[in-house]
């Protein structure tokens, strides 16, 4: 049998594994990883092997690590092999970051072995992502526009999508990122971004939708000016730079970007543009608000981010982590999702997509009962017009049996006090933690510094 047989087969084989060569100087060098590799972390295989050996790259770095724990617990043991019975406490890990910079954690088994037609030994490692935790708060929503490193994407619209930006990544091509608000457009090009990093790139991030206008001019300026009639582009260093909202950019600073992104290209400096809009570029050209030379110039690939309403798949999974999770933490005990409340969180149509199911979601914890969870929703002041000309969208509004224990007017109470008293609730479950895995940032679905302006704002302390 021919070596690529094997090869084919072993690409049928369930798991992700690697096999190593060990040489004469006892040094490992990876030689196979099956075709699982490309599902998992978006490296085609040969890719990834390449990329393992490619002196300083971040496989490279990741692939050494591995094989320095194999060579500890070898030491160590005595053994050959850890055996994949152990329980998952005591199984080793590893951790890899695919092609968009995304964390995963791998438990890890290995083999060491010797064939009779090498003299040196080889290493087999089976590679079995560990459940992926959201890494941060922001993680709970995928796609609300933090960072995330457990972006959901089970559907088969996503599943499509994701493999677009696998394909995508490391392209030198410029990446404008569309779609509705709130629909996770920011959070890929973050990991983009990241990943731009990762390789070396200078990185900046310009969220243009809350700066103003004043810091937008100083930015552009700064950034510019670093190359711009210095003479200095042709040892400028490579970068990439992520604007947030990219039509908010004025018309004086995208013709600045256009003249420093011409200079550096003549300079062959490398720039990668990744941007996030929720507005028809076109249209902005049309009404003279976007620049036709810059627009061209970057020669956008898009990416298009659909609403939340055409993600069932992804939703049904969201809710039921967050259910999951944020109940433990507040010992709600295991709160069980209704057949009747999950259709209706799956069949609306969430005009404000991730940000309103993130509203949404934190009411209803905090109306929830311990082993119920309860469905409580403000009406919107869309949904309240809409509901005069009677097109309000029933969806979730014909639910009042889910909507908390609101009898008569008596029992309101002011929104902001019942967001004081959901606060309150949650700093207690965490000791008053606000970062880290377990603190109350992570469980709210926001950054650490963005709670902290709430609590202010609110008086909680």
């Amino acid at each position: 049998m021919t070596n690529s047989f094997w090869r084919e087969v072993l690409d049928h084989i369930p798991g992700l594994f690697l096999i190593f060569r060990v040489d004469e100087n006892e040094d490992a060098y990876l030689i196979f990883v099956n075709a699982h590799i490309r599902h998992i972390l978006g490296y085609k295989p040969e890719e990834f092997v390449l990329a393992s050996e490619s002196r300083g790259s971040r496989v490279r770095t990741e692939v050494d690590a591995l094989v320095e724990k194999i060579a500890e617990l070898s030491r160590t043991s005595k053994e050959t092999s850890v055996n994949p019975g152990k329980s998952e406490e005591a199984r080793p890990v590893c951790i890899f970051l695919s092609k968009r910079a995304e964390e995963y954690t791998f438990y890890f088994d290995f083999r060491i072995f010797t064939v009779k037609s090498s003299p040196h030994p080889f290493i087999v490692v089976s590679l079995s992502p560990v459940s992926k935790e959201f890494s941060d708060a922001d993680a709970a929503a995928a796609g609300s526009g933090h960072d995330n490193s457990a972006f959901i994407a089970e559907s088969p619209l996503m599943q499509a999508l994701m493999q677009k930006v696998d394909a995508l990544a490391d392209q030198q091509r410029h990446l404008l990122f569309r779609g509705e608000r709130s629909t996770g457009k920011r959070t890929l090009a973050r990991q983009l971004l990241r990943s731009e990093m990762m390789s070396g790139a200078h990185t900046e991030e310009w969220n243009l939708e809350s700066m103003p206008v004043s810091e937008q001019n100083k930015s552009v300026d700064n950034i510019c000016g670093n190359t711009m009639g210095s003479g200095s582009a042709e040892t400028g260093e490579d970068m990439a730079l992520l604007f947030v909202e990219i039509s908010l950019l004025t018309v004086t600073n995208q013709s600045k970007l256009l003249e420093w992104l011409r200079e550096r290209q003549e300079a062959d400096v490398r720039t990668r543009i990744l941007a996030t809009t929720s507005f028809l570029l076109e249209e902005r050209m049309q009404q003279g608000d976007f620049s036709t030379e810059l627009y061209y110039f970057l020669g956008f690939d898009t990416v298009l981010l659909p609403p939340l309403s055409q993600r069932k798949e992804d939703l049904r999974i969201l809710v039921s982590k967050w259910t999951t999770d944020v109940a433990k933490t507040l010992e709600l005990g295991a709160l069980r999702v209704s057949a009747r409340v999950m259709d209706q969180l799956l069949d609306y149509s969430w005009p404000g997509n991730f940000h309103e199911f993130h509203e949404v979601m934190r009411r209803s914890l905090f109306g929830s009962t311990p082993g119920t969870f309860r469905l409580v929703r403000e009406e919107s002041a869309t949904e309240a017009q809409a509901a005069e000309t009677g097109s309000v969208d029933r969806g979730m509004a014909g639910a009042d049996a889910d909507f908390g224990s609101i009898s008569t007017a008596g029992d309101i109470i002011p929104f902001e006090e019942m967001n004081r008293r959901y606060l309150r609730s949650v700093l207690r479950k965490t000791d008053g933690k606000i970062y880290g895995t377990d603190g109350a940032a992570r469980l709210l679905g926001m950054k650490p510094t963005t709670l902290q302006s709430k609590l202010k704002k609110l008086g909680v302390k």
